[in-house]
């Protein structure tokens, strides 16, 4: 007991070989890459720096198949006839007898339509214009496009004009001319002049673009001044509205007039149903939308 108690409480000499430290305990992995960099240090001392992003690796491409080289044509003998396989060319097929001693003959031509077309060839029929899906060719008549068949007649920046005549039905064009000439009388404004009359196409950089309008004027310097500056005064328009351009009621055309008078600073709207019944003095979008957020 007295050399054990002797051993335990011996001090270490230098002789004596060194203990090894402890081992450290590694910190854990963070759960994020960061990016290298110095960072930027906290209040309590902890240094923050950006998350990297995760890299991303390109899918390698795959190489495209080759191209099929495309079969050999057939060989021709030095007469330039195709060979049947046996090193001999094809011989013509002798044209059998028809049992009347002559030769058959070959197929006769087309028959005559029946119009004198020639040498019995039909004639073609001029191919039928695309009409108008959305207005109704008994009102307007306009293209596949929704543009009138009559050429452009004049342009500027607004929009593309085209006369009335054969463009409008005579009827209709008088119609429109009555119901804007009654609301010029109840806002105290000149009338409108029968001639000229234009359909007018909004241009893309308009508000309403691609809208189709019957144009009348109070004068010639009116006409001249709106259609060849752009500055309308004395506007006296109407506006082709259908009532939707997806299903059967496309065709459906309202009319929604605006007239104005720059010099007695007055402008009105009037929306007429396709019966030319007043459904409201206001644009037929806002009529036929009521719940619309601006009405």
């Amino acid at each position: 007991m007295l050399v054990l108690t002797s051993l335990i409480g011996a001090p270490a000499f230098a002789s004596d070989a060194p203990k090894k430290p402890a081992a450290k305990e590694e910190p854990p992995k963070p759960k994020f890459d960061y990016v290298e960099e110095a960072g930027e240090q906290g209040r309590s001392g902890y240094v923050y720096k950006r998350v990297a992003k995760p890299k991303f690796e390109e899918p390698e491409p795959i190489p495209k198949a080759p191209f099929p080289e495309p079969p050999e044509p057939p060989k021709k003998d030095d007469h330039g006839k195709k060979d049947d396989g046996h090193g001999e060319p094809k011989k013509k097929e002798e044209k059998k007898d028809d049992g009347h001693g002559a030769p058959p003959k070959k197929d006769e031509k087309k028959k005559d339509d029946g119009h004198g077309g020639g040498h019995g060839k039909e004639e073609k029929k001029p191919a039928v214009p695309a009409v108008s899906a959305i207005y109704d060719s008994e009102v307007i008549k306009l293209d596949g496009n929704n543009r009138p068949l009559t050429p452009v007649v004049f342009t500027n920046t607004y929009a593309d004009y085209f006369v009335c005549y054969k463009t409008i039905k005579t009827k209709y064009r008088e119609t429109v001319l009555a119901e804007m000439n009654t609301f010029a009388d109840r806002m105290g404004l000149t009338r409108a002049q029968d001639m000229p009359c234009m359909i007018k196409v909004a241009k893309p950089n308009t508000k309403f673009p691609g809208a189709i309008y019957i144009e009348f004027y109070t004068d010639v310097k009116a006409e001249k001044a709106c259609i060849k500056k752009g500055e309308c005064g004395s506007t006296r328009l109407m506006m082709l509205h259908p009532k939707d351009k997806t299903g059967l009621k496309s065709k459906e055309i309202y009319r929604s007039y605006v007239l104005t008078d720059e010099r007695k600073y007055r402008r009105s709207n009037f929306c007429v149903s396709p019966e030319g019944q007043l459904l409201g003095e206001k644009h037929c979008y806002v009529v036929l939308n009521p719940d619309w957020l601006f009405n």
